[in-house]
């Protein structure tokens, strides 16, 4: 009797072991379920402050693209405009002690005396180019974004909620892109398809036509591409010249050399072979304006070099260590427009200098874009105040097109007749 007793206290002991454990985990599952809920109750309202920061942003920039829509008359989509990246280029007479037997770019410097122009902060030496062609396109500055990330396009294109890219005010018929290397390069291929351009130029389709110089294709027969390929419509092109790419080994004209102290005569002969391919690129260029000045349609260019060749040691800018990534721009129109005034920019802000040089309406995104380029770029030293809270609001923006939810509106980037095309 005592053993089977035992056994029935054992067997009574199990049982109620058994309906704790389930009660207890039943408390755990309650406890689990409100932990969850209530984590799901503070995203919800993180969520819901979030929306209405972003709701306020619009609102804020809205307003602002009507107070400047008040005095502009254009649309940027009834013009054509033409980015080009001039690999490496640079004015070689901003480094100390190169010495070089006459001047490479006469032309172009007197085209900037003429036209809106000064120095773009360039993000890279001696490379970097995607980067700065992402940010010519969308206007988002890589100063926002975290220094672990090196490419653009392939890090943050492939998971961003919408591409802000200026082409899109563009019928996309007439969005054109030339690039004489591997259309695969940074996954150009696949960025360009996504936005929606009619044609890529590139190394594998360009025909026979044209000429190297050094060791790449010549800026005089990338230009000839962009004219070939012009027609009476508005267009948009994206071109991204190879001239000045490595390797520098251009031998014409023979009489034009430079040299650098401290150099070895190998380093002179790339540093002379560079500065002759800048002459090449001068000459190119000054012809490719004048043939557009002959075309009936409003033609603007905006011409920038990416960053400095990295020729140079950095001794070469212990006097200004800002010049290493400093280079050349210009806006030019074939049309009358005003010298806007902007001695130094970011890639970035070439957008906002397109619409104002050219009187053309803004959206509230290149709103918020013209506010950063007059009040919050490169330019600007420790922001305070209106200037902070802009900058702040591009973080913001910049911030929902890539890591957030897709806050903003369509609206919100939808540029002033954009939408008749």
């Amino acid at each position: 009797n005592s053993i089977a007793h035992l056994d029935k206290l054992k067997g009574d002991y199990e049982l109620i072991n058994q309906n704790y454990q389930k009660i207890h985990a039943h408390k755990l599952e309650i406890h689990n379920l409100s932990s969850d809920y209530d984590k799901f109750l503070r995203e919800e309202e993180h969520c819901y402050e979030l929306r209405e920061q972003y709701q306020k942003i619009e609102e804020k920039y809205k307003k602002v693209a009507g107070d400047i829509n008040l005095t502009r008359k254009e649309n940027i989509n009834e013009q054509t405009v033409i980015y080009v990246l001039s690999e490496s280029f640079s004015d070689p007479s901003r480094i100390d002690d190169v010495k070089v037997s006459s001047n490479p770019i006469p032309k172009i410097q007197e085209i900037k005396k003429r036209t809106t122009s000064g120095l773009m902060k360039s993000d890279g030496y001696g490379g970097g180019t995607a980067n700065m062609e992402f940010q010519t396109l969308t206007g988002l500055p890589m100063y926002n974004l975290s220094p672990s990330i090196s490419i653009l396009y392939t890090q943050v294109a492939p998971v961003m909620n919408y591409f802000p890219s200026i082409s899109n005010s563009f019928n996309s018929n007439n969005r054109i892109v030339i690039h004489i290397a591997s259309p695969s390069n940074y996954s150009r291929n696949i960025i360009y398809g996504n936005l929606d351009f009619a044609k890529f130029i590139h190394y594998g389709n360009k025909g026979k036509e044209g000429y190297n110089i050094g060791g790449n294709y010549s800026d005089e027969s990338t230009y000839q591409l962009v004219l070939k390929n012009m027609n009476k419509d508005s267009q948009f092109f994206s071109v991204m010249t190879m001239q000045n790419h490595t390797p520098w080994n251009e031998p014409n004209p023979i009489d034009m050399n430079a040299s650098y102290p401290g150099f070895s005569d190998n380093a002179n002969k790339q540093l002379s072979a560079y500065i002759r391919m800048l002459y090449h690129t001068d000459n190119a260029t000054q012809d490719f304006l004048e043939k557009l000045s002959k075309i009936d349609k409003k033609i603007t260019v905006v011409f920038y070099g990416d960053h400095l060749p990295g020729l140079y040691p950095e001794s070469a800018f212990k006097n200004n260590p800002e010049g290493q990534y400093q280079t050349d721009y210009f806006i030019w129109s074939n049309f009358e427009t005003p010298k806007l005034d902007y001695p130094l920019v970011n890639s970035s802000d070439f957008s906002a200098m397109v619409f104002e040089q050219t009187n053309s309406k803004v959206s509230p995104y290149y709103a918020l874009l013209t506010e950063v380029l007059k009040k919050a770029s490169v330019d600007k030293k420790a922001l305070e105040g209106e200037a902070k809270e802009i900058a702040e609001d591009l973080k913001m923006v910049e911030y929902d097109l890539i890591s957030g939810k897709g806050y903003l509106s369509k609206d919100f980037f939808e540029v002033p007749s954009a939408k008749k095309k």
